[in-house]
């Protein structure tokens, strides 16, 4: 009998099959196989419900804050490659976030892009709760995305399910 995969060996395999397909990784399996190697918190390889403590859920914040900061810095710098780093940044962290939670990224991902695409571009500044003319907003009848419907197939609790520590 053979000696059960660790998580960063997982990822190496997925990857390695990535290759042989001539598939590149996603960008979440390329944050899933950083966590995997330094051993982040909950890292694992199957989306679902996962306790994250308040120490984590604050780092987690302030990182992605500290983030946030850093690309406004670099507008108000009018430094592009800090930009498109800063941006970078924040998605990778914002995804290592999601997967500390254990959340399938890619089906929440497919159900806010169904929702995103069913809405229109304003045609009027008044039209937008942001007051730009340059918003996509909700027409009537629009459907949102059924986030809780994606997270209780992958085991989340149908009622409150706080698995905030």
């Amino acid at each position: 009998m053979s000696k059960p995969l660790t998580l960063l060996e997982l990822h190496k395999r997925i990857i390695s099959d990535h290759r042989k397909k001539d598939i590149a990784p996603s960008n979440f399996e390329d944050v899933s196989l950083f966590h995997a190697k330094f051993d982040l918190h909950q890292s694992r390889s199957d989306p679902g419900p996962q306790k994250v403590s308040s120490d984590v859920l604050e780092f987690r914040l302030r990182f992605l804050y500290e983030e946030l900061d850093e690309f406004e810095d670099a507008w108000h710098n009018r430094n592009e490659a800090d930009l498109a780093d800063a941006l970078i940044d924040l998605v990778y962290v914002a995804m290592g976030t999601a997967h500390i939670f254990g959340f399938p990224w890619q089906e929440l991902w497919d159900e806010v892009q169904r929702a995103n695409m069913s809405k229109v571009r304003a045609t009027s500044s008044e039209q937008s709760t942001r007051r730009s003319k340059f918003d996509v907003v909700k027409p009537k009848g629009w459907t949102p995305p059924n986030i809780a419907a994606v997270l209780q197939k992958h085991g989340w609790p149908k009622d409150d399910g706080n698995l905030l520590l």
